[in-house]
């Protein structure tokens, strides 16, 4: 259970990450945002890489928990990857930011083992996710067709500050262009 504080924590870095990145965000940043000293973000994580894991663990969570069950019987797989579709449309709607996985994941390299670790696991659980939402389309998609589409139409979507990438991407893989 996390405190209050450290929900104000992770809230403000999650928010600087979608928009820049793990480098975009440092505890002096956090601390000066929600009113605290420096050594109480460290209080609740001793290094940044401890913040990045979290903050990514927590992001992909929520995600997954949000998209609901892949497999509700009375809902055809069209419906169940609509709501797929408009979490990536509510990513960018959030401030015009991306999902935290994919700038994340662009760097995955370079950003701690931990929160590249975490990081997989979003893309294993989100595949599966849609692997079993999928079960009866006849239409030829995989989980990383869609996955593609979708992070690179938010990715065009944040450069050019504009939805029509994401809009055109729901019409792709719905089948109605």
């Amino acid at each position: 259970m996390s405190s209050e504080r450290e929900t104000q924590i992770l809230d403000y870095a999650e928010r600087e990450m979608r928009k820049g990145g793990l480098d975009s965000v440092s505890f002096r940043d956090i601390a000066g945002a929600i009113g605290i000293k420096s050594a109480s973000v460290h209080y609740h994580f001793p290094t940044k890489a401890d913040l990045a894991e979290r903050v990514t663990r927590r992001y992909a969570d929520r995600f997954i928990d949000a998209l609901g069950a892949p497999n509700t019987p009375s809902e055809p797989p069209r419906d169940r990857l609509t709501r797929l579709i408009d979490a990536y449309a509510s990513a960018f709607a959030f401030e015009g930011s991306t999902c935290l996985c994919t700038v994340l994941g662009s760097v995955a390299t370079y950003v701690p083992v931990g929160t590249s670790e975490e990081i997989r696991k979003f893309y294993e659980r989100l595949g599966e996710w849609i692997e079993i939402a999928l079960e009866g389309d006849e239409r030829p998609l995989t989980p990383q067709i869609v996955i593609s589409t979708l992070q690179g139409a938010l990715a065009l979507a944040v450069a050019t500050e504009n939805d029509k990438p994401l809009r055109d991407a729901r019409d792709h893989l719905l089948g109605t262009t």
